[in-house]
């Protein structure tokens, strides 16, 4: 099943706890603190690949967790970290966080990480002071990052064949290539798009059968714009007109006002104009038709090619115009309304107070996410701890001047209470 859009729940990797732990043998009873650190957990990496050509494996499995990092042990011993998942898509993959593009993954092989793994936590040997020789505490794993993401195909060609339905796109490229679309003498045979290789002479051209369009599909009538959006990436555009249409003026002018009505880009791109199962008419009415048609696109009566994709008729032709067309097309580059963004490590924002009720504050911010998920609140020294961060960024001092009473007041850290 073709599938080029779809919504996944990504889920990175919890760093691995702290250890507390001390040094006890036999040369050694009573050693000083050796717990290891834990290990970070692991990233969600999202990455091209030439082999997948559709996003159908996500249709059901939507919930994908990276694997975690495995707690810290005794003699300093770190935890291993956690496995990196890698999310394998089809190249021209564009990977939305809400409103935001942080992927276009346009080139196989082509990766990057959409949700990152929380930092192990570190083990009691790094709170060894002048008030705790002997730490009975370490530092829990924090969480990672969790998103839900946006996952869209536009297929990735140097040639798009537009037109209205039973044009004749799917015909020309099991003719041109060795795909093999579904062919029937009825409109909307083709209800996916489909990729073909074309050679000519030294040239690789991958060409794109995209679905019939109808007046109205920009706007989501008939097939609608489900498929316009893999016409973006293509360099260039073979317009298909059938010869045997009664209006063919008409015909191209209904598809040019779709490819506009999506995008202003799409009505520029280099094109190709044809005139396909042309050996259905006589020579007469094919001038006129060829006339008629060269009117409505602007450009020359020399100019429109004339094909017929079963009689194998003017397909030289069509592809050495194409292949100088695409010679001179640029690159596809991503839009200036995809700019991507990195998914950040870590945000600057700092803490804040929020009032809950009277004498209730929620302590919020990722500073204060960070003290949250890094303290085991079972540990009494890693609550004294979290205190002392507490007084010296000056959450205390705030308080006061919120005119909350001391030893009356509850603040809510990481979903824990701590009286102030």
């Amino acid at each position: 099943m073709f599938l080029d859009y779809t919504t996944v729940q990504v889920q990175a990797g919890r760093g691995g706890d702290g250890r507390v732990s001390f040094l006890r043998n036999r040369h050694n009873p009573r050693g000083g603190p050796d717990g290891g650190d834990g290990g970070r957990g692991g990233d969600v990496i999202v990455q091209a690949s030439h082999n997948s050509s559709t996003l159908s494996k996500y249709r059901v499995k939507k919930v994908w967790k990276a694997e975690m990092g495995v707690a810290g042990g005794p003699n300093k011993c770190s935890g291993k970290n956690g496995q990196d998942l890698i999310i394998i898509v089809p190249p021209g993959t564009i990977v939305r966080r809400g409103d935001d593009v942080i992927a276009d993954l346009t080139e196989d092989g082509q990766s990057a990480v959409v949700a990152r793994g929380g930092n192990g936590g570190r083990g009691n040997t790094h709170f060894v002071s002048s008030t705790y020789q002997a730490p009975k505490f370490a530092e829990l794993g924090l969480p990672g990052d969790a998103a839900e993401l946006v996952f869209e195909l536009k297929l990735i060609a140097d040639v798009g064949l537009v037109g209205l339905p039973n044009a004749g796109k799917s015909t020309l490229l099991s003719v041109v290539s060795s795909a093999r679309p579904k062919i029937a003498d009825y409109a909307f045979t083709t209800l996916t798009p489909n990729l073909g290789m074309v050679r000519y002479h030294d040239n690789e051209l991958i060409f794109a059968d995209i679905p019939g369009l109808i007046e109205g599909a920009s706007e989501g009538k008939g097939l609608g714009d489900e498929f316009l959006r893999h016409v973006e990436r293509t360099r260039a555009l073979v317009h298909l007109v059938d010869a045997t249409d009664e209006d063919v003026a008409k015909s191209f002018t209904t598809v040019r006002k779709e490819l506009a009505g999506y995008s202003e880009k799409l009505a520029h791109k280099p094109s190709v104009v044809v005139l396909s199962k042309s050996s259905y008419l006589l020579e007469d009415e094919l001038k006129l038709k060829r006339k008629q048609l060269a009117r409505a696109a602007k450009i020359k009566m020399a100019e429109v090619v004339l094909i017929s994709a079963q009689e194998h008729m003017g397909i030289d032709e069509l592809l050495a115009v194409t292949t100088r067309v695409i010679a001179e097309a640029p690159v596809y580059e991503a839009a200036e309304d995809e700019q991507i963004i990195d998914v950040p490590v870590e945000s600057v924002v700092d803490w804040y107070l929020e009032p809950e009720a009277d004498n209730r504050f929620v302590l919020k911010g990722n500073v204060a996410d960070r003290w949250g998920g890094r303290t085991n609140f079972q540990q009494d020294q890693a609550v004294e701890r979290l205190r002392r961060a507490m007084s010296r960024a000056g959450v205390f001092r705030r308080l006061k001047q919120l005119g909350a009473p001391e030893g009356k007041t509850t603040i809510i850290v990481g979903g824990h209470e701590l009286t102030w």
